[in-house]
């Protein structure tokens, strides 16, 4: 029983990343209830305006993309997700704001936002930090070219867990390399704000902004 219990979490572990088919649509379920606190919670520390134009990147099933919708009640809620699956189940979680022109989903990568400078005063990501905390450098330099002038980019990831000894992004790494690169990209306003506990995983939410022009 054990042996079949690792199997079926070793087959699960493959699609975090980008799930894919029947068992990516549920893994994408799955992370949905898993993460349901700090999305919430990044969410709601977000400052999302009525009249934003927010782009979330690499928005799974669609839950935030359902949370900011509701907060852009006279603006616009774009998504990018390199997963196939996640893009058509948040389809269909946001279905009558996709079909009201509202939300605008599609699939790709961070490392190549299809979007034109200057297009966002919001962009949000959350637990996606591990697939591009490698080379950061690209992420935020797309996300820095396509917010607006005053515009902020927020991301939310677990950087440790209760009773760990060490965790797995310290406070040393985030403001040495993460905050560090931030600023030398241009980002001002830096910052970062421990975040809730969920399923024993300690969260840590990031904020920059583009600096307006004056």
């Amino acid at each position: 029983m054990i042996q079949i219990n690792r199997v079926f979490e070793t087959v699960l572990n493959k699609h975090y990343g980008c799930p894919q088919g029947v068992i990516g649509r549920f893994v994408g379920e799955l992370m949905v209830c898993q993460h349901e606190k700090e999305t919430t919670w990044t969410v709601s520390i977000a400052d999302v305006q009525p009249t934003d134009r927010v782009l979330e990147i690499g928005f799974g099933a669609g839950k935030a993309i359902q949370l900011l919708e509701k907060k852009t009640t006279h603006g616009f809620v774009y998504g990018i997700d390199l997963s196939a699956t996640m893009v058509k189940r948040a389809k269909e979680r946001n279905a009558h704001a996709v079909r009201a022109g509202r939300v605008t989903l599609q699939q790709g990568e961070a490392a190549h936002l299809p979007y034109e400078e200057h297009h966002f005063d919001k962009v949000v990501s959350i637990h996606t930090f591990y697939w591009w905390s490698e080379d950061p450098h690209i992420f935020l330099t797309e996300v820095f070219r396509v917010l607006k002038p005053g515009g902020t980019l927020l991301f939310t990831f677990a950087h440790g867990k209760i009773g760990e000894e060490r965790d797995y992004y310290n406070q040393t790494f985030i403001e040495d390399q993460v905050l560090a690169l931030m600023k030398i990209i241009g980002f001002t306003a830096i910052s970062f704000r421990l975040g809730p506990i969920s399923r024993q995983f300690k969260h840590i939410a990031v904020f920059g902004a583009k600096p307006s022009v004056s």
